[in-house]
């Protein structure tokens, strides 16, 4: 009894580290210069929730230095009709902007609807609250 005591208590404080260390969803945003007058915007996402995604779709949205919203544009990364993104896969979609050097661009990215396999319900996950249900 009291080596199963101890044991708990030694992987208790551990296992509250390690069970919230992995975000649901992982997004990387990449620019590329091309021929100096497009900025090719690459968005990459990993599926760390577990569970497979039917449909995944977001939004890109450019900010300039003051945080205020320049563009935004709707980025669909998995149609309810193309093969399903699996737990652990990373998926990746790319838009494209014209370049001026004399600006700074600052890209931001918001995922706003998500659909798991064999659930009928429509989420959007932030990094903060997690996913929350929309419909």
């Amino acid at each position: 009894m009291m080596k199963l005591l101890i044991k708990y208590l030694l992987i208790l404080p551990f296992s509250g580290l390690l069970a919230q260390s992995i975000p649901l969803f992982e997004t990387d945003l990449r620019m590329r210069v091309v021929e100096d007058d497009l900025l090719y915007v690459v968005v990459q996402i990993e599926n760390n929730a577990g569970r497979t995604i039917t449909e995944l779709e977001g939004y890109l949205t450019e900010v300039d230095p003051s945080l205020n919203i320049v563009s935004e544009r709707k980025v669909v990364h998995l149609h309810p009709y193309e093969a399903p993104f699996g737990p652990n896969q990373t998926i990746i979609r790319g838009l494209t902007y014209t370049f001026d050097r004399t600006l700074d661009y600052r890209y931001r990215y918001h995922i706003s609807k998500i659909r798991f396999t064999n659930d009928e319900r429509v989420f959007m996950y932030s990094p903060t609250e997690g996913l929350v249900r929309v419909d």
